[in-house]
């Protein structure tokens, strides 16, 4: 590879990455190699055979060239694709994930009275029938109803596979899962009638470069830090969101024995003593759905698995007191004007669903913006204009945790223009079907 370019032209691994020789720099050094070699008055015109010689041998070694580069950039996560990205990735003992299957599910209301109304809410579990049982859980929520005679129309709605790389085949049985069924849903002597139409598939996939390399890049280097810690909890599934508190042995202020230290009567601190037991806190969001007991359902519960994942990593007499966080119940109240035409309810619709996507991206003590709220409802088709738009907080179930002042008590509406601010161990939602949705559609 070594060729007559001048010391300034570096080509190949420089320290600003590597260069790639151009087919252009290739044939000329070629040319150069060539009058060296036969004199300066060897015929180089484009109908010479040399030059037809030197022209092919050029193109192979312009592929070398191009296959240097990908071996170059191969060796660093940030650049890595394919086959190269699972070799960095069996170094840090993280392999590429199959996917979730998706697909979609007819849901019906049986043996009912009249006028029943059943809303299953996001994260509604199910699962195959017979033995050996693959676990579903619903994407959005839905409505179930029967008419006044008792009728009860089939309503179809979006399910996600719990397991990675378990495929579903059209026709296959699916009802709710019994034991979340009976700890969230009041369905007295009704049922749930379940069809799986179509197939619910995708788990034999596995997941793309972009995905893959940004586990890989958040993967821990060290041993015990917060982050290496925070990094294998959200691993674990059902994890929402976590946060770790305290890492260090710092102040904790949800203790009972807080603000009660008598500071003139003992010294300010005498040290932890080697050996003696130093605790952290892990506040952990939990998906919709997944049971944070074993006792809520056949899912995997998610306390177990963080405890357990958080005891692989925590040095000795370092533990861990890890808790749910508070699922702050998130509502809008506004006035839409939409242009003449256009259907209020898929233009409400359509802007529920967006807010709903958008704090459902939201993290642990993440407030719910009031300008993101207004710019949503305004890219959506047909809408003119967004008025008096409120902000709405609902009680968050209480919690024995209250980092950095939560809220506990009863829902209140913020002013027009006022975010909803959250505490660290607070974590907003918005479901569908929250009565502190109140929307108003009005014309020009």
């Amino acid at each position: 590879m070594t060729d007559l370019t001048p010391p300034q032209d570096a080509y190949g691994a420089t320290p600003d990455g590597f260069v790639l020789k151009g087919l252009d720099r290739i044939v000329a050094d070629q040319q150069a190699r060539a009058r060296a070699m036969f004199g300066s008055d060897v015929d180089l015109t484009s109908g010479s055979a040399l030059r037809k010689v030197l022209d092919a041998a050029a193109v192979h070694v312009h592929e070398l060239w191009r296959a240097l580069e990908n071996q170059y950039y191969a060796n660093f996560i940030t650049t890595a694709q394919g086959d190269a990205l699972d070799l960095l990735g069996a170094d840090l003992g993280q392999k590429r994930q199959q996917l979730q299957a998706t697909g979609e599910i007819m849901l019906a209301l049986s043996g009912a009275t009249p006028n029943r109304v059943l809303v299953l809410p996001q994260g509604t579990v199910l699962r195959s029938t017979p033995a050996p049982h693959h676990s579903l859980r619903t994407t959005a929520g839905v409505t179930l109803n029967t008419d006044e005679f008792g009728n009860a129309p089939a309503v179809t709605v979006a399910v996600q596979a719990v397991d990675r790389g378990h495929d579903l085949p059209a026709g296959q049985a699916v009802e709710l899962e019994p034991a979340w069924a009976k700890a969230h849903l009041a369905l007295g002597p009704a049922t749930v009638t379940v069809v799986s139409p179509a197939p619910i598939d995708g788990g034999d996939l596995v997941e793309p470069d972009d995905v893959y390399r940004a586990r890989l890049l958040g993967a821990p280097r060290t041993l015990w830090t917060q982050n290496a810690v925070l990094a294998r909890i959200l691993d674990v599934p059902g994890v929402r969101d976590a946060a770790v508190f305290d890492p260090l042995g710092g102040v904790d202020a949800s203790q009972g024995a807080f603000g009660t230290y008598q500071f003139g009567q003992h010294r300010f601190t005498p040290g932890r003593r080697p050996g003696s037991p130093a605790f952290f806190d892990v506040v952990v969001a939990v998906e919709p759905g997944w049971p944070w007991s074993q006792d809520e359902g056949d899912l995997p519960a998610v306390y177990p698995g963080v405890r357990e994942a958080v005891r692989q990593w925590r040095p000795i007499s370092v533990l861990p007191d890890i808790r749910p966080a508070n699922q702050v119940d998130v509502g809008i109240r506004a006035t839409l004007v939409i242009q003449p035409g256009h259907d209020p309810v898929a233009v409400r619709g359509e802007i529920l669903a967006t807010v709903q996507a958008g704090v459902d991206r939201l993290r642990l003590g993440h407030g719910v913006l009031h300008s993101d709220l207004v710019l949503t409802a305004r890219s959506v088709a047909g809408v003119v204009d967004v008025q008096n738009l409120r902000l709405r907080r609902g009680s968050p179930g209480f919690a024995e945790v209250g980092y950095d002042g939560a809220v506990f008590g009863d829902a209140e509406e913020l002013s027009v223009g006022e975010n909803l601010i959250l505490a660290a161990d607070e974590i907003a939602q918005f479901g569908l079907d929250t009565p502190l949705i109140e929307l108003q559609v009005a014309s020009p």
